[in-house]
């Protein structure tokens, strides 16, 4: 956990950098910002001023990836304030699965009997997770799908305060704008689909599991033990 930690403050300090380079007018590289270290004092009081505002957002950044409940996480994630998990629908879903459906809904009817009601889904599928949390592949799967979405949560705060800020930075040439709008919208998406995809295979391995399906075989078709 500490080490996930890190990685998500080294990714913080990451976004930061960016930001106190666009807050510069600077160019996207490495070399810009050695050059903006370089002509530090010639670049003051606006250095300063970029340097503090990307601290604060990186700050901000983190501790939303590192104290950010839970439900309000996955609020973010899925863009949902209700049943905001991804396994809202995980009894009824059109994907490719590791298991047969009609092995699902025989090991519980309870789901189908609701109407595959969203809530009982959720509570059928958390009460698993409590059973089976210890399972290698559940609590690897676990594990990663915290951290990329914690990855996301730093990729929003800093998306969110790019757009915010630009409009004050408006005499940044758009083609530089437009540079970090790619970085940090890119990484916002690719970060939201990831995200939400080790989720998915989370709720699907979780759910193999309790079916009696071997951990290797999860995710390429799986085999029901005998």
């Amino acid at each position: 956990m500490k080490f996930v930690k890190l990685l998500v403050a080294l990714f913080a300090m990451m976004n930061g950098i960016l930001f106190y380079m666009f807050m510069l007018h600077l160019p996207f590289g490495g070399d810009a910002f050695l050059l903006s270290l370089a002509y530090w004092e010639k670049l003051s009081p606006r250095s300063e001023l970029a340097a503090a505002l990307g601290l604060v957002v990186t700050v901000i950044a983190f501790l939303a990836a590192s104290r950010l409940g839970e439900e309000w996480k996955n609020r973010l994630l899925f863009w949902r304030w209700q049943n905001a998990h991804p396994a809202f629908n995980a009894f009824l879903n059109n994907r490719r699965q590791p298991f047969e459906a009609s092995h699902l809904m025989a090991a519980f009817p309870e789901v189908k009997d609701s109407g595959f009601s969203r809530k009982v889904q959720l509570e059928t599928w958390h009460a698993l997770y409590r059973k089976h949390q210890q399972e290698p592949v559940v609590a690897t799967t676990h594990g990663q799908w915290m951290m990329q979405r914690d990855f996301y949560t730093v990729a929003v705060v800093f998306l969110l305060a790019f757009l915010l800020i630009w409009p004050v930075n408006a005499a940044i040439p758009f083609n530089i704008a437009s540079a970090y709008l790619f970085v940090f919208g890119a990484q916002f998406l690719f970060l939201l689909f990831m995200a939400r995809r080790v989720g998915l295979r989370l709720v699907d391995n979780l759910l193999g599991v309790a079916l009696g399906i071997d951990d290797e075989e999860s995710g390429k078709g799986g085999r029901r033990k005998a």
